[in-house]
């Protein structure tokens, strides 16, 4: 057994110094590093918005839209597997489903006011009340449903301006009613 120490601390400095063996080290730690780096901005993109205390009262009471704030943590993976779902379902239905994302390590005041217990925790708004919520890493189709849910009956657009808004009919003017008008039902006698 000795034997075998001595040759594995003779063989493995040898390694080390190959210059190889460093190479493809250098290449596998820069190649974990970018991936890291992926897939932790993979999970925001242009409709996800960093909620902090400055902004989380205002960007949960937008009207016209489905508002969903995730609470989650770097650290924690079903975090990570529902943050991609997520950006999915906003980027189908093409603005209409806002994600906000708070990062209960960095906001403790905003989970702690929250009553955010555990994560991942969303919260659904819509037109500033909360219409739903879950907590975990539920399936794509049941975290679909539960949105779309709520966006029945949600405009197709907002009305920019006040000129945008579709013209209304002018008021007719009153006709007088005929003398000989009675309510259905009844009859003259």
């Amino acid at each position: 057994m000795k034997a075998f120490h001595l040759v594995v601390l003779t063989v493995f400095p040898t390694i080390l110094s190959c210059g190889k063996v460093r190479e493809m080290a250098a290449r596998l730690t820069k190649k974990s590093e970018t991936e890291a780096t992926t897939s932790a901005t993979a999970t925001f993109s242009s409709l996800v918005t960093t909620i902090t205390p400055d902004n989380y009262d205002s960007f949960r009471n937008q009207r016209g839209k489905v508002v969903v704030i995730d609470f989650y943590a770097d650290w924690c993976g079903p975090c990570r597997q529902l943050g991609p779902i997520l950006d999915r379902i906003a980027n189908d239905h093409g603005g209409k489903i806002l994600i906000g994302k708070v990062n209960v390590d960095q906001n403790r005041e905003i989970a702690s006011k929250e009553g955010v217990k555990g994560i991942p925790d969303v919260r659904i708004f819509r037109d500033g009340g909360e219409v739903d919520r879950f907590v975990g890493a539920p399936p794509e189709s049941e975290v679909r449903r539960r949105l779309e849910t709520h966006l029945k009956g949600l405009p197709d657009q907002m009305p920019a301006t006040e000129e945008a808004k579709p013209e209304t009919p002018p008021p007719s003017t009153p006709q007088p009613m005929s003398k000989d008008w009675l309510p259905p039902g009844m009859q003259r006698r």
